[in-house]
């Protein structure tokens, strides 16, 4: 059976500016940061309080989205938009109600490589 989603991939262009924006910026550890193939590195971050990594993919040839890369939840939005505003990240609005659910709120925000991220609540179905 499954249980749950061991890590996901991010795509970035510069991994130690990136492993500083989330270390530094949204409080992740280091699980892993070992040499890999072609001068890369095999770096997973740690969310505090969670079970799924968040690893660097290298980013090819390819554009940061508009859509969310990487959705996160948060138990006060509110807080954790004033941490992230504070910290310095792009949150490109504050939290609102999400036009799918009125329980849920949520706020969208850029990490250092520009990939868009969504920080929501859990609201009830």
């Amino acid at each position: 059976m499954l249980s749950h989603v061991h890590f996901v991939g991010l795509p970035v262009t510069d991994q130690d500016r990136a492993l500083a924006f989330f270390a530094d910026k949204f409080g992740f550890a280091v699980h892993t940061d070992a040499p890999y193939r072609d001068g890369e590195r095999w770096i997973m971050l740690k969310i505090p309080g969670g079970q799924t990594l968040v690893h660097f993919t290298p980013r090819e040839n390819e554009e940061p989205g508009n859509v969310p890369a990487l959705p996160f939840v948060s138990d006060d939005i509110q807080a954790d938009y004033e941490r992230l505003t504070a910290a310095g990240v792009e949150c490109l609005d504050p939290p609102q109600a999400a036009p799918w659910n009125a329980s849920v709120h949520y706020f969208l925000c850029r990490d250092s490589e520009n990939n868009m991220l969504l920080v929501q609540t859990i609201g009830s179905d």
